[in-house]
């Protein structure tokens, strides 16, 4: 049971969050030229949350590369309906687009979105043959708690001893690159676990799974090439830096890139939206970093 303060700060997140969802895909078609989309593919249990949407170029005939999407919302908000407009987007780019639901806190607390992201992760490997789907050239992306679970995700994928605190196995699946859109890195900073996140990473499980949680602290040189994207107006713009910093000092390969000015400000995961011509951009670059580390 959680309290009305929590309950409270939940709701005003998903409130505003929608809100502003909403907004900024109002009007954009659900049915794309050149894609097909296939809705509610169940990957679990979970009648509700444990469903995915694939997204496919048409007309291809060799195994398509492979998106996996990792969705945000501050670990209590989010759906993969969300994020149609984005895959759609990306299908369009040549890649199929895995976009899936999963459980969100109160409901489940560290590490159980994890956890539902390791299980998608297992059906994509699972039905790669029936999809034509190329399990040699796939991608991780996350935004915001997406992103920091995405980067988590990753650095079960590279180290072992990571990987046994979660009990996870590996898949056949060979993963090429990782994209952190607005990713919340560093997730216990002061200030991070506030409000609403306080439902996900509760006082007890911080206590009991901090090193679980800190996955930077196990990041390896072996580590995902990674492209880390945020905006001028960010609110985790300084996490962004704080791990571009981090992972040259680890030797990592990876991209750092800022979008927008003074003038052309951007926000906290800009990239999402499909009227915005920055984005667009963001994107071609997130695309070219893709195709530069396909087999």
């Amino acid at each position: 049971m959680i309290s009305k303060e929590l309950s409270r700060s939940i709701i005003e997140l998903r409130t505003a969050f929608k809100k502003n969802d909403d907004a900024r895909d109002a009007g954009l078609p659900r049915e794309m030229a050149g894609v097909e989309r296939l809705d509610n593919l169940s990957y679990g249990p979970d009648p509700k949350w444990h469903l995915l949407d694939l997204y496919r170029p048409t007309k291809v005939i060799k195994p398509l590369p492979v998106i996996i999407n990792i969705h945000g919302g501050g670990w209590c908000y989010g759906t993969k309906e969300t994020y149609q407009f984005y895959g759609l987007n990306w299908a369009q780019r040549g890649f199929a687009f895995v976009n899936p639901n999963y459980r969100l806190a109160p409901d489940v607390t560290f590490p159980g979105e994890l956890d539902d992201v390791d299980r998608y992760i297992h059906w994509v490997a699972e039905h790669a043959a029936e999809y034509n789907l190329d399990s040699n050239n796939v991608f991780l992306i996350g935004d915001s708690a997406g992103g920091e679970m995405a980067e988590q995700y990753a650095t079960i994928l590279t180290n072992p001893e990571y990987r046994s605190k979660f009990g996870y196995e590996l898949t056949n699946l060979k993963f090429r690159a990782v994209v952190l859109n607005s990713a919340a890195a560093f997730p216990l900073d002061e200030g991070m676990v506030t409000g609403a996140v306080a439902a996900y990473f509760t006082p007890s499980i911080i206590r009991q799974q901090r090193e679980q949680i800190m996955a930077e602290n196990y990041i390896q040189k072996n580590y995902l090439p990674t492209f880390i994207c945020t905006a001028t107006a960010d609110f985790l713009r300084n996490n962004a830096a704080k791990l571009d910093g981090f992972l040259t000092a680890k030797k990592v390969e990876h991209v750092f890139k800022m979008y927008g000015d003074d003038d052309h400000p951007r926000g906290h995961v800009f990239l999402i939206s499909q009227k915005d011509e920055l984005a667009q951009q963001a994107t071609d670059d997130e695309m070219r970093f893709l195709q530069e580390h396909m087999a």
